[in-house]
């Protein structure tokens, strides 16, 4: 007479299922199958379990579980058997509990605060931001001044040729160098508190107008912008022509020679000051838009 293990072991074979198929479809562990097959019933729970560990192993494999039953109550006596406390089912391998969720939320929060510190670390120690926006490198100009616009970082030292330049709160700077004729080299450096340094250099290639051939320098208006307490956005025009239109910052300005007209447009009116034969005066009120042409 076959067995009830035989009875399984032929059904699975039949229908071309290993056991590990079996244990991942059923979530009956893999040895407990194997004591099923072998009919080893004094290494499985108590009969009770048995009985339903049957009845889910031979559904699966379509067989009757009546039949399966009544097969294992003639090989086996139930009355001889101590119940163990082994498990059934295989037990979850994860599970989401308030004390995993709590040591995550600490973990990530950790993680973050030395990122945090690192970033700190690296731009206190390491070289300072340095962008140089105007001028472009081996520009050619015609008058005695360039204007030098960048940004770094806000608690940097800014250097023009050796001279400290006042940054803007977010770190940029606009500062007017004085050229001389010929080739001129500007060195801008920003240093943080630790002495790193950034370094940029700029040559430019200054023609001046009394040089030029068939130029003569004929200048007959001067003027001069002072920017400050605030940043103000300035457009200039020398003789009919833009000669610069861009945000100047607090403390910056520009020198301006013309021939015949000079037209000055501030969108930061008042803090926008113009110094013209040698008179001196505000262009307008903060805030505001305001233009004045020279001469009157």
């Amino acid at each position: 007479m076959k067995k009830v293990g035989q009875i399984l072991q032929e059904k699975r074979k039949s229908r071309g299922l290993s056991l590990n198929e079996v244990a991942s479809a059923t979530k009956i562990r893999k040895q407990i199958l194997v004591y099923l097959e072998d009919s080893d019933w004094e290494a499985l729970p108590s009969p009770t379990f048995t009985k339903g560990l049957l009845k889910n192993y031979g559904r699966f494999l379509g067989l009757v579980s009546e039949e399966l039953l009544a097969f294992y109550r003639r090989e086996f006596d139930e009355k001889k058997v101590k119940v163990p406390t082994q498990s059934l089912t295989k037990p979850p391998l994860f599970r989401l509990t308030p004390k995993l969720v709590g040591g995550f939320i600490i973990s990530l929060a950790v993680v973050s605060i030395l990122t945090y510190l690192f970033i700190q670390y690296q731009s206190f120690t390491g070289v300072p931001l340095l962008e140089v926006s105007e001028p472009k490198d081996n520009t050619k100009v015609e008058n005695g001044q360039v204007n030098v616009v960048g940004k770094t970082w806000p608690d940097a030292t800014l250097k023009i040729n050796g001279q400290a330049v006042q940054l803007s709160p977010g770190g940029t700077f606009s500062e007017a160098v004085s050229l001389a004729e010929g080739i001129n080299t500007i060195t801008i450096t920003s240093a943080n508190r630790f002495g790193n340094m950034a370094t940029e250099k700029r040559t430019i290639i200054a023609a001046l107008a009394s040089s030029l051939p068939g130029k003569e320098l004929n200048s007959k208006l001067e003027a001069e912008v002072k920017v400050g307490p605030s940043a103000a956005f300035v457009s200039i025009e020398i003789d009919g022509k833009t000669s610069f239109e861009g945000v100047l910052v607090a403390g910056s300005g520009k020198k301006i020679q013309a021939k015949s007209r000079i037209r000055i447009l501030s969108k930061n009116a008042g803090s926008t000051k113009v110094i013209f034969q040698g008179s001196e005066f505000v262009l307008g009120k903060e805030g505001e838009t305001a233009e004045k042409s020279f001469p009157l």
